[in-house]
């Protein structure tokens, strides 16, 4: 397996970041990404190995290059600083496509991305992460994915897209959390029944427009560092 190279993780992490920290757990985030530049991508994407490379080269964009190769290099920092783990990792799938550590099976992970941030949540345990940018709560989509009281709750708001993407982003942090994927669930995934035993924080973050969403196995005291 390829190491992390100390040169790419000062060019690639180098960036003012947020950290959550739950006991045993963390979370990157990285929502400085209008700093990196066209050269720095395309050297993040060269020092990834092949399997990671394919996935990164698949997005027709640059911005979702980006995402793709930042997003695994801040699971490589993640398991350096956390478990002294200096090869890049090999990801395993199961059936519903949620990757696993291939040579760690004991270190779980989540990665999330959008245009705005990427994250690495690292842990002990199953966890589930998702970011997404804030975006109009439009009707439509509000009532496809939301039930009667969750689009109440977003309707009646002072600020109804941000009311929307939070609870967007607990329903797919629970989904990844399971590892389910996005089901016929979605309008009541975040019922009582469904999230019992779990645990959600969200941390909105407006001014860089964007929230993220943590769900884990609820053991654990949360606290926010910055």
């Amino acid at each position: 397996m390829n190491s992390i190279s100390k040169k790419n993780t000062k060019i690639m992490f180098g960036i003012k970041r947020i950290c959550i920290i739950l006991l045993l757990r963390m979370l990157y985030i990285n929502d400085h990404l209008e700093k990196i530049k066209e050269k720095q991508v395309e050297k993040a994407i060269s020092s990834l190995p092949l399997w990671r490379r394919d996935q990164a080269l698949r997005y027709k964009f640059l911005e979702g290059k980006r995402e793709c190769a930042l997003a695994y290099l801040e699971l490589c920092r993640g398991l350096q600083l956390e478990y002294n783990i200096k090869e890049m990792p090999i990801f395993v799938y199961d059936s519903n496509k949620k990757p696993s550590l291939n040579d760690y099976p004991h270190i779980h992970f989540s990665l999330s991305h959008c245009k705005k941030a990427i994250g690495c949540f690292v842990s002990n345990k199953p966890c589930g992460l998702d970011i997404e940018c804030l975006r109009p709560a439009k009707e439509m989509l509000v009532r496809y994915c939301m039930n009667e009281e969750e689009c109440q709750q977003i309707f009646s708001s002072p600020n109804p897209d941000a009311a929307f993407i939070s609870l967007w982003t607990k329903k797919e942090a629970v989904f990844k959390l399971k590892g389910t994927g996005i089901n016929d669930d979605i309008k009541d995934i975040l019922s009582p029944e469904n999230t019992k035993g779990i645990s959600i924080v969200t941390v909105p973050n407006l001014y860089r427009g964007y929230i993220i969403s943590v769900a884990q196995y609820s053991d654990t005291k949360i606290q926010l560092w910055k």
